[in-house]
């Protein structure tokens, strides 16, 4: 009997090592990491502006900078300050873009199929009065991407919204707020890059 125990004992550890469902390695039941839902066409346009996070936006809301190119042929009838202000940026303008992602269904009923589309996309920016200064100019006014593809204009990707701020409305109050602490137009440390920073920055 003292001999049969141990010999049991061995068998059973070997069995325990041996037995596929006995292993550390295996991952629970139910557990497996699901793939995301796959995105729309005018999604994978947005996914593939400079700054993603791994080329692929997920739900909810997203801050980006648009830059719209360095054009002297529509510098005409602006004041100089403005034009000194383009030559400084090397660009005609910049504008903030907030492009809101949301989840939709899609296929027959019995086979719904999940998948990620692009909702509300608006743009912020500023404008200068004719006593230099700076004033709102659009305040969530509809974006057009396939325009801006036209115009070539440079998006790049700084930040994904989280907390209270679920909506485009709510970048309203932050841009104005920007406007109202700074007055007086610059054309090298207050201008329309120098907004659009400002207020990403502030969004939380």
């Amino acid at each position: 009997m003292q001999i049969i125990k141990p010999l049991f004992a061995l068998f059973c550890a070997q069995l325990a090592i041996t037995s596929p469902i006995a292993t550390n390695e295996d991952s629970p039941v139910g557990l497996t990491e699901r793939a995301p839902p796959p995105p729309s066409d005018a999604l994978k346009k947005w996914n593939d502006e400079e700054g993603v996070p791994g080329n692929a936006l997920t739900e909810g809301l997203h801050i980006f900078k648009a830059k719209y190119p360095r054009d002297e042929v529509k510098d005409q009838g602006l004041s100089d300050l403005l034009k000194e202000a383009r030559n400084f940026l090397d660009a005609n303008h910049y504008v903030l873009v907030s492009v809101e992602v949301k989840q939709k269904e899609r296929g027959p009923p019995k086979k719904k199929e999940k998948y990620l589309d692009v909702g509300d996309v608006k743009f912020f920016d500023i404008a200068v009065d004719k006593d230099n200064k700076v004033k709102s100019n659009k305040e969530g006014a509809t974006y057009n991407f396939s325009k801006a593809e036209q115009d070539k204009v440079e998006h790049q990707y700084l930040k994904k919204l989280g907390g209270k701020v679920k909506s485009f409305t709510q970048i309203t109050p932050v841009a104005k707020q920007y406007v109202s602490d700074h007055e007086d137009y610059d054309p090298k440390s207050n201008n329309c890059m120098t907004f659009v920073d400002e207020v990403a920055k502030d969004l939380s």
